[in-house]
């Protein structure tokens, strides 16, 4: 199979992002198969100093970043009566030792799926990365970093599976879902992608019930021009859950954009949500006390310049808040456990800077260092909560 970047591992057949190239191992046959093998391994060392109402916490770790490691084979066949069939299964072992690990162990699932080409475009069956939000994390600098520790500035920060990037900070997560998706053919710069998913519930309350299907769609264009190219998308999706025989409705939409010229490469977007909570996983404050679903919203700007094409330096800020959980009881002064949904009632915002420097010694190896502050604020509890990340390390790929 063709190379590909480190970026499009994460999105996957589905997706396509700029980054450093990585060589693919390719075994073909006399009769057109095609199989492949690629992936990376990532590790930094992680310091985090927190100043919390809780209490102040130095922390150093040694652990992957947003991104796990991953193994990927592929197979390809040949073209037949004008339609191509192709498949990718992966593996994400995790190299850390964190307390929470995605999917409960560490050798995590993400990819598992099937793909038919046609000239109607492409028909995806399985688990790969959501539609919603999917642009968002793509194309943010700490896809190849570290960003946010935890999903606020309170409590541990020991990263788990991985660490978060700017989830939860500056966008929600696209997450990785059962799916069957339609994605058309390129017409002159436009895409249009819809998807029917399984309506996971794992990060719900337990009075949550999942009722229906979620249902996902993105339109996107893109064009190059001479120096530069520009990318717009409009992402969205809706789902409907049961709490205590009740339904809520969950929606959210995010609009977002790159531009690239010259040296300089910009993203900007924004995300409207109602039941995803602070990170987009359905819990976490997505629902008040008395089950109703919360508003959120939140956005993130990155600006960044790639010298001689192999060092890119960027910064960026991102915010995500929720609206005010009116039946909040919290009582001032009072203590609450990071780890339980009561803190989430009093959730306002997530914020973070983000200054960091990826360097590209040769395709297959990417240095990286990063600094990051996180800060989250409250409706009623009074003060913030601020943590400085100081990450150092980089990628081997293939």
């Amino acid at each position: 199979m063709k190379k590909t970047t480190l970026a499009s591992l994460v999105g996957a057949a589905a997706f396509a992002a700029a980054g450093a190239a990585n060589a693919t191992i390719v075994v073909g046959g006399e009769n057109g198969y095609e199989f492949s093998v690629d992936g990376n391994i990532n590790q930094f060392y992680i310091y985090t100093d927190q100043n919390s109402n809780g209490g102040n916490q130095d922390n150093s770790q040694v652990a992957n970043g947003l991104l796990p490691t991953f193994l990927g084979f592929n197979v390809k066949a040949p073209e037949i009566n004008g339609l191509t069939v192709g498949a990718r299964v992966s593996i994400s072992p995790s190299t850390n030792n964190g307390s929470y690990l995605q999917n409960g162990n560490a050798m995590e699932q993400r990819e598992a799926f099937a793909t038919v080409d046609g000239g109607f475009g492409q028909i995806l069956m399985g688990k790969a990365l959501g539609l919603y939000s999917a642009n968002n994390i793509l194309l943010d600098q700490t896809l190849f970093g570290v960003g946010a520790t935890s999903f606020t500035a309170n409590g541990t920060q020991n990263t788990g599976a991985t660490s978060l990037g700017r989830i939860g900070y500056g966008y929600e997560y696209a997450y990785w879902r059962s799916q069957i998706r339609w994605t058309s053919v390129d017409m002159n710069g436009f895409q249009f992608a819809a998807a029917i998913v399984d309506n996971d519930t794992t990060f719900m309350p337990a009075t949550v019930n999942e009722k229906d299907p979620r249902y996902e769609a993105s339109l996107s264009y893109a064009t190059a021009f001479d120096g530069g190219s520009a990318k717009l998308w409009l992402d969205g999706m809706t789902s409907s859950v049961e709490l205590d025989g009740s339904s809520e409705r969950s929606n959210a939409w995010t609009l977002g954009g790159q531009l690239v010229f010259g040296g300089f490469e910009a993203v900007a977007a924004y995300y409207d949500s109602k039941g995803q909570g602070v990170a987009g996983l359905g819990g976490l404050g997505a629902y008040t006390t008395d089950g109703n679903a919360r508003d959120g919203d939140g956005y993130y700007a990155q600006l960044g310049y790639r010298f001689g094409g192999q060092t890119f330096v960027a910064a960026s800020y991102g915010e995500s808040s929720l609206k005010r959980d009116s039946l909040n009881t919290f009582a001032a002064g009072a203590a609450i456990d990071a780890d339980t949904n009561a803190f989430y009632e009093d959730f306002d915002k997530n914020s973070m800077w983000t200054l960091g420097v990826y360097h590209d010694v040769t395709a297959n190896l990417k240095l990286v260092a990063e600094y990051s502050q996180m800060e989250t604020e409250y409706h009623l509890r009074s003060g913030k909560d601020k943590v400085d990340v100081i990450a150092v390390g980089g990628f081997i790929s293939w």
